[in-house]
This record gives C-alpha cells, sequence and structure tokens, in this order.
C-alpha cells in the first residue's frame, strides 16, 4: 500500500522526519514532489483557460480612476 514518508535531504542521505515501518535493507521508489508551481506557470494556465476573460467586459468594469487613494 503506498504511503507518504516526510524525509530532508542533507548531506547526500534521505532522513525520515518521523518513525517509518519499513524493513532494514528493502528498496522503495522515492517521487520528488515540488513545493509550488511557479507563478508564470500559474498565470499562463488561468490565462488560456480563460480565467481573466471577464476584464474584457465593461460590464466588469465597476472601478474608475478616482476610486480608491493614492499608493
Amino acid at each position: 500500500m503506498p504511503q507518504t514518508i516526510h524525509v530532508i535531504y542533507e548531506n547526500g542521505v534521505l532522513k525520515p522526519l518521523g518513525k517509518v515501518d519499513i524493513p532494514e535493507h528493502r528498496t522503495l521508489e522515492i517521487l520528488v514532489l515540488e513545493d509550488d508551481l511557479p507563478l508564470s506557470l500559474i498565470g499562463r494556465v488561468a490565462e488560456q483557460g480563460g480565467s481573466y476573460d471577464f476584464l474584457h467586459h465593461a460590464a466588469e468594469d465597476i472601478y474608475s480612476a478616482d476610486d480608491g487613494e493614492a499608493v
């Protein structure tokens, strides 16, 4: 059964962050996941998926240059 084991990589060795119930000398396969997607990829996917299409509709433009405070 698959399980998730949180580890830290230090000095060329993967060290579990908690107790691991695995027999000694067992061969494992490790899948390394990135923490976050790059912001450029998130923006590109949102744009291609139509997430920003509402910006092209005049009815959605509810703010004017006079709204808010100068930053």
